[in-house]
């Protein structure tokens, strides 16, 4: 177990919002190179870009805040304060809605404990800095306030093990990947005779289908482990050696897991190494199948809210708040699942009312330099235009899109809904799209040769836009219907309490039928992660950010106490039946409709499986009392081990 200096004891940090310990101000300024564990009664203050290095595990408790260091403060070097895992390194960070993770810059107020947890002063290369706390104050007569501040920080880096489509080594053959063999192919798509050699030399020149790449935002490096890291496994393709890149990534193991990160607000990041070159709020590089991403928000960041560089890790329940750049970017190849996403975009120059400033005509929002771009953008592998493999290939279901029509200062071109470049090839579905500044779907030339673009954007609503689509879609499927009225309950950007992106109707949304998922065999698994739902969008009638987020701290989204109660669960075992009662919530009957809940099993309590979705009164309710809900689990065969169970309300 690693364990770091503790300094500067701060004043009384509360925990979960409720009670209260003596918390210490815990500096992070070196690697972390065993395993060690972050606690909820410390604040940790990442200084600089900290790799955590193979084999450790860094596990963080929920309800731990990390703050993390801007870099152009006085005494420190250009790092700002950021978490890289490097591949074959582990991040557990398994919270709660009651306890979650934030990590989030050096004086940010809105975290349990409050400004209570800021430190006082922080140690650079130059010695002690005293911190003097910007103004994050949402009620007040000033202009500063919690939607002002982007880049004051880095982000979270994520860094796996998967084949990449990346291909840097400078001659005409581009390598492919299919998951068991390897071959070179050139742009005509003709077989070459290359020989598939692995780089063991770094640099940004270096990678192919099935090699490496240096993660956007990081310098090239070398460290020296202490242990020989053995990136396959099995030793069969690299050599296991004490030399080590920490800011690269790509593998050969689709199935790789970089930890558990559930329930993490990340704040202000985005801060740039250099022109051009920022760290997004939540970077993923290479991840697999094993990493589990759920309940994820990032607000205010500078650059795109979330990105893959390709991959197969799946991801549920993420938003992106407010960013300066995309909301969802997909690069190198990314090939996985999503569901429920949630993005509202831009954060340019308001006027903000009920949040007691901004009231006098001050404009409170960032500076225009953080204009957003794309909602979604996703990219082919890299080069663009080549036959690296794997291609971008993402499915998406159940989002809702929000952009800023209206209020926007950006060009339509950069406020559009989704767009699909060159090589990708994705499926979004079930979606809800509104105040598009320009076109809602965006594609590229699907005639370009050797590789074109095919995506689907079907079953989406969308409402008050700039235009229908843009670009060349005749490989492309398009299943768009135009509203006369928001599909919305709340979408105001500027409006303390404003937002609130459930449902007002689903009666349309829910007649949509759940078997048009479909069914891919080159796609591991993928019945097994889709909720069973039908309605389109990220939200029906429970705003899963209600409560542990960013959004909901600052009151930027409705927290009416009519949001569905979390259910109390039950569960009872009858021969091979296990049964899950709980009492339904009644104070939703949007649309003359009951709350939907979706029930999920893990056999390790940490990956859950979707199976079933219930209502009261619905057939897979076996309680008839009404405002009581028992769903039966007997398709399942018990081994004896423990299975979890877990309900989300829609």
């Amino acid at each position: 177990m690693k364990f770091f200096s503790k300094s500067i004891l701060a004043a009384t940090a509360a925990l979960g919002f409720a009670g209260a310990v003596q918390a210490a101000i815990v500096e992070v300024s070196t690697d972390i190179t065993a395993d060690t564990r972050f606690t909820r009664d410390n604040v940790y203050v990442v200084t600089k870009v900290i790799y955590l290095l193979p084999p450790a595990k860094l596990t963080v408790e929920p309800g731990t805040t990390i703050r993390a260091a801007r870099a152009d403060i006085t005494g420190f070097a250009n790092s700002p304060g950021s978490i890289v895992v490097s591949r074959g390194a582990k991040l557990i960070g398994n919270a709660t809605a009651d306890d979650p993770i934030i990590f989030t810059s050096l004086d940010d107020p809105f975290v349990p404990g409050g400004a209570k947890t800021i430190p006082a002063t922080v140690t650079g290369s130059a010695g002690s800095v005293t911190i003097t706390p910007q103004s994050y104050a949402i009620d007040g007569a000033t202009s500063s306030n919690a939607f002002a501040y982007s880049k004051e920080c880095g982000g979270i880096v994520l860094l796996g093990r998967t084949p990449l489509g990346y291909d840097r080594d400078g001659d005409a053959n581009f390598l492919t990947w299919d998951g068991t063999t390897h071959g070179g192919v050139d742009a005509t798509g003709t077989v070459t005779s290359e020989t598939i050699a692995y780089p063991n030399t770094f640099t940004t020149a270096t990678g192919n289908g099935t090699g490496f790449a240096l993660i956007e935002g990081l310098t090239n490096s070398v460290v020296t482990l202490t242990t020989a890291f053995d990136p396959d496994g099995a030793g069969s393709v690299f050599a296991p050696s004490t030399s080590f890149n920490p800011g690269f990534f790509g593998g050969v193991d689709e199935n790789d897991n970089s930890g558990v990160l559930r329930f993490w607000s990340h704040r202000y990041g985005g801060y740039n190494l250099a022109a051009n070159n920022e760290i997004n709020g939540l970077t993923m590089g290479g991840l697999g199948r094993g990493t589990i991403i759920e309940f994820q928000e990032v607000a205010q960041n500078a650059d795109d809210g979330f990105e893959w560089f390709g991959g197969y890790v799946n991801n549920r329940y993420i938003a992106s708040i407010l960013n300066g750049d995309d909301c969802f970017d997909d690069d190198f190849g990314y090939s996985g699942n999503s569901q429920f996403l949630f993005a509202i975009n831009d954060n340019e120059s308001y006027n903000r009312s009920g949040w007691g400033n901004g009231t006098d005509g001050t404009s409170v929002g960032r500076n225009t330099f953080a204009v957003s771009d794309k909602i979604v953008e996703s990219d082919g592998s890299e080069p663009d235009n080549s036959r690296v493999t794997p291609q971008t290939n993402h499915w998406a279901y159940n989002f809702t899109f929000i952009g800023n029509k209206g209020a926007n200062v950006a060009p339509a071109a950069q406020d559009s809904a989704i767009q699909f470049r060159l090589g990708s090839n994705e499926q979004w579905l079930r979606g809800v799209s509104e105040d598009i500044h320009g076109p809602v779907f965006v594609v590229g030339n699907s005639t370009t040769t050797p590789v074109d673009t095919k995506g689907d954007l079907l079953d989406t609503l969308y409402f008050n836009f700039g235009s229908v689509s843009t670009g060349t879609d005749a490989d492309n499927t398009v299943g768009l219907t135009v509203t006369n009225i928001s599909q919305l309950r709340g979408k105001g950007h500027a409006t303390k309490n404003g937002l609130d992106p459930r449902l007002i109707d689903d009666t349309s949304a829910d007649s949509v039928a759940r078997d048009d998922i479909g069914s891919d065999p080159a796609r591991s698994g993928v019945l097994n992660f889709f909720s069973p739902v039908r309605h389109r969008g990220a939200f029906r009638d429970n705003n899963w950010l209600s409560g542990w987020s960013w959004s909901s701290a600052v009151d930027l989204i409705n927290k009416a106490d009519d949001n569905v109660a979390r259910p109390v669960v039950t569960l009872s075992v009858a021969s091979t039946t296990v049964s899950a009662s709980f009492a339904a919530d009644t104070t939703e009957t949007v649309g003359a409709d009951a709350v939907v809940y979706v029930i999920e099993r893990s056999t390790d309590g940490r990956t859950f499986v979707p199976f079933a979705s219930v209502k009261d009164g619905g057939a897979n309710d076996a309680d008839a009392a009404a405002g009581q809900i028992t769903l039966a689990d007997s398709g399942y065969t018990f081994s004896g081990s423990p299975v979890h169970y877990r309900v989300i309300p829609q």
